[in-house]
């Protein structure tokens, strides 16, 4: 699959991020996955870590859980990220339907979001005709492909692999939500995230300055 990889997006949503501080370029990659009593589960730097008030993993400290959200010290700095969320807002905004962020030191975009309701983790690629991600993705999100898609071929760098082509009931980012988005499911090893391609993009306004781009509904 041809691809054209845009730099590295976090972002955040006001209203579940109150006092979000931008992250630094050199900041962990930290995404909050689960709250259970005063312990954290975090993924950083693509590491699951479950962490209790005062512990630490890999330059992150947990000052507090709640079951709304958990602060963080990263670098010296506080964070308070709600569940699902990631490190890295830079004031995503929430009225007029749209999200703004920032671009990472490592040239690619990658925001969380969710598809059909469920909490995902997406590369951003203008390059993908279409929302694309891997068998092992679809299983864990519950999507029978074999069932409800239609079976086919895709061109990747390896070459072409089968494929199934399915309709997503929803794809979501902050407050940007499109329904009944068109997806391929590829067998293939998952090694990047799921590719957040044109049959989202195409849907939405994408505006790109230096080093910040801004995603708003149409």
């Amino acid at each position: 699959m041809k691809r054209l990889l845009l730099p590295l997006l976090l972002l955040a949503l006001s209203g579940l991020l109150p006092g979000a501080a931008l992250a630094s370029r050199n900041d962990p990659h930290v995404t909050v996955i689960g709250l259970i009593g005063q312990k954290a589960i975090l993924r950083i730097e693509g590491q699951q870590h479950m962490l209790g008030v005062g512990d630490s993993a890999d330059g992150v400290t947990v000052v507090s859980v709640s079951r709304e959200d958990a602060v963080l010290r990263i670098n010296g700095q506080n964070k308070r990220l709600g569940m699902g969320m990631d490190t890295g807002a830079i004031g995503a905004r929430v009225g007029g339907g749209s999200v703004e962020i920032a671009m990472n030191r490592v040239g690619q975009f990658i925001t969380n979001g969710q598809i059909n309701g469920r909490v995902v983790e997406f590369l951003v690629d203008t390059g993908a005709n279409t929302v694309s991600m891997t068998a092992e993705d679809a299983r864990v999100l519950g999507i029978d492909y074999k069932l409800n898609g239609q079976r086919g071929m895709s061109t990747t760098a390896a070459g072409p692999v089968e494929a199934w082509s399915v309709t997503l009931a929803s794809v979501k980012i902050g407050p940007i939500e499109v329904k009944n988005v068109q997806a391929t499911i590829r067998e293939t090893p998952r090694m990047t995230p799921i590719l957040l391609g044109m049959t989202f993009l195409a849907r939405v306004n994408l505006q790109q300055e230096q080093n910040r781009m801004r995603l708003s509904a149409r």
